[in-house]
């Protein structure tokens, strides 16, 4: 990865890198006032809330990404109009159907009728789809810094916004609710104004090459894989909820607070990534060596980053407080969620490049059919712990189907040999974690897949050797 790769990733990484320590600080504060039940009131309003946005954006939001770089510059704001347009259509429809069935939906989601619960998911599903615009606008144009600036902002409104509304709301889901939408609502307004030339300018009718019968058909068959992946990836909450209650819930989304460091190099890689692999597949000729080189070192990190959490979970687990104790045997599959998504980001390029969006309705079904089978298997037995071996199981083949159905139309010789041996290592560490605290055991299994994942990948173990020699010869000649 050349120098400027590397810069751009760090301009990204920055954001998330800040939002993940403002997390480590605002996790203990939300996890000692909010009470596991109501904490799994609030990943319900979120679980439900990302399956309507999905509903709204169609897969039009996709669209505006791939075909971004084919428009001319002057032409991109007229493509962000068309999607819009669009998509501001399908949020009218659904906000009435939401208004007018607002009783069974509430009922679901926190086990009481509330009209002003439905009135603040249609406020924050209207925003996050404007928002989901907004920031794609900013990544498509690789402004990293105002990127991880604007998810710095965000992070800090909502935990300010926590603080004032627990006065009103005292202990409840109420607080996290409001907190989300107010600070959602915010970002959304600050990153549309920095842009707003893309969005206010005004701009003659006039024909662009992709018309809005392209960006549906492109981005039709994304929502249907998009909505089974909901489904693959909101089984778990949901069959807890049902089976368990809202406590299990609680505790569960609880866990996803320890893999934050992964979820953080998630969410930095895949922003950095989508237009960076888009860019080199179209200007360059050896774009499939350096897809292996990205893939080497995204899987060696997330592998090493993956053990340390599992190894340590006991230590991070503290931050929760006693009343998420459990979470520490319910996280350590979890971490198979953000490790096997990343990874895949970087093979499954081929589905995109070859337009072969449908592969994702096939990933998807598989994918969610092995967590629906794993959640009704485990779930009642073992409650938020089956959950999470069920979930992370089935994004190990999530993984695999990507990957397989994306060489089938743009081969690259990825190293996957030695990335399966060091999942099968993983895989063993995480199984004996899910039932023992940390002992001479898990410091030795641990050991040993370490040892075992860096001689695998050697190769990227001496790139980041001569990149730290480069850094500390530049500063010694600096000073």
């Amino acid at each position: 990865m050349n120098d400027n790769l590397f810069k751009k990733f760090t301009e990204f990484a920055m954001g998330n890198g800040i939002v993940l320590i403002l997390g480590f600080i605002s996790a203990p504060l939300i996890t000692r006032i909010i009470a596991p039940e109501e904490m799994g009131r609030y990943s319900m309003f979120n679980t439900i809330s990302n399956f309507i946005l999905l509903l709204i954006l169609l897969g039009i939001d996709q669209a505006y990404v791939r075909f971004f770089y084919e428009e001319k510059i002057e032409d991109r704001s007229y493509l962000l109009r068309q999607c819009i347009s669009l998509n501001c259509k399908i949020n009218i429809m659904i906000s009435v159907v939401l208004l007018i069935f607002y009783k069974p939906i509430s009922k679901f989601i926190i086990g009481e009728y509330s009209f002003k619960l439905i009135l603040l998911m249609i406020l924050f599903i209207s925003f996050s789809m404007l928002g989901r615009f907004s920031l794609l606008v900013i990544r498509m144009k690789q402004k990293a810094k105002i990127y991880s600036a604007l998810q710095v902002l965000g992070k800090v409104l909502y935990i300010a916004f926590i603080l004032i509304f627990l006065k009103i709301s005292k202990n409840s889901c109420n607080t996290l609710i409001l907190a989300l939408v107010t600070s959602n609502i915010l970002t959304v307004i600050v990153s549309v104004l920095i842009e707003r030339k893309d969005w206010f300018t005004k701009c003659n009718l006039r024909t662009i090459k992709t018309s809005q019968k392209d960006i549906l058909k492109y981005g039709s068959p994304l929502f249907f894989s998009m909505a089974i992946t909901w489904i693959f990836q909101s089984t778990d909450k949901i069959s807890l909820n049902l089976l368990r209650g809202y406590e299990e819930v609680g505790i569960y989304a609880a866990s996803y607070s320890i893999v934050a460091l992964l979820n953080a190099f998630q969410n930095t890689f895949t922003t950095f990534w989508v237009p960076v692999a888009h860019e080199k597949y179209v200007n360059e000729n050896n774009a499939k060596l350096f897809f292996i080189e990205i893939n080497k070192i995204v899987s060696f990190t997330m592998l090493i980053l993956g053990i340390l959490l599992i190894t340590f979970k006991d230590i991070i687990v503290l931050l929760l407080g006693s009343k998420y104790s459990q979470a520490v045997f319910v996280f350590p599959f979890l971490v198979f969620n953000p490790i096997m998504y990343t990874i895949s980001e970087t093979t499954v390029i081929g589905i995109g490049f070859m337009k072969k969006s449908v592969y994702h309705i096939y990933v998807a079904l598989i994918s969610a059919f092995s967590n629906i089978i794993g959640n009704i298997l485990l779930v009642p037995q073992l409650g938020a712990k089956g959950a999470a071996i069920s979930t992370g199981i089935s994004y190990i083949i999530f993984f695999l189907m990507r990957t397989s159905l994306s060489k089938r139309v743009y081969n690259v010789n990825y190293s996957l040999n030695q990335f399966y041996v060091s999942s099968i290592m993983l895989s063993i560490l995480a199984l004996y974690s899910t039932t023992h605290k940390l002992d001479l055991n898990t410091i030795a299994i641990s050991l040993i897949s370490t040892i075992i994942i860096l001689y695998l990948y050697r190769d990227v173990v001496l790139m980041i050797v001569n990149k730290l020699r480069q850094y500390n010869n530049f500063i010694y000649n600096k000073f």
